[in-house]
């Protein structure tokens, strides 16, 4: 049976009377407009507007230091050692990059970053792995491990024993 006008109306008033075409009725035919009489997009507009002026605001205001604040501490990590050798491509200048992160963040290593640093720097650095790096990170992870050993040494000796009385 083609189908042509008649047919179509007699299709529509048949949900019509089943009433299951009311919630669809509603949805497409709601008001754009809410009582103030402004379009619910430009509503919708100066709702995000003001949304993302407080995000920035809050932003803004956790990033501020005061200048009596200290600096923040210099922190090393073997991830930040790890990107700095993937993301660099030059041999060479990943040599030297190497060399400057570990003569500013290689003293305030933990020992565990240290080790991890040291067992992965083949892998990380490739040729760029060099006899002076080698040295710099085994030197600064003996340096550690020594001062770790003392103190430990330190902690674990009485004020009061014969040991120290030498």
């Amino acid at each position: 049976m083609p189908l042509n006008s008649s047919s179509i109306n007699q299709f529509r008033c048949c949900f019509v009377i089943t009433h299951k075409v009311w919630p669809l009725y509603r949805i497409t035919h709601m008001p754009t407009r809410i009582p103030l009489r402004f379009p619910l997009h430009t509503l919708t507009v100066l709702f995000f507007l003001a949304l993302a002026g407080f995000a920035l605001n809050c932003a803004s205001a956790q990033n501020k230091t005061t200048p009596g604040s200290p600096a923040p501490a210099v922190v090393c990590s073997a991830s930040d050692f790890k990107a700095l050798a993937y993301t660099t491509n030059d041999a060479q200048q990943r040599e030297d990059r190497a060399k400057e992160w570990l003569s500013k963040y290689g003293k305030s290593c933990q020992l565990d970053q240290l080790e991890l640093i040291l067992m992965n720097q083949a892998v990380w650095l490739g040729t760029a792995n060099t006899p002076p790096i080698i040295s710099a990170i085994e030197t600064i992870y003996k340096q550690k491990k020594a001062s770790l050993e003392e103190l430990e040494k330190a902690v674990d000796k009485p004020r009061g024993s014969a040991a120290n009385k030498k």
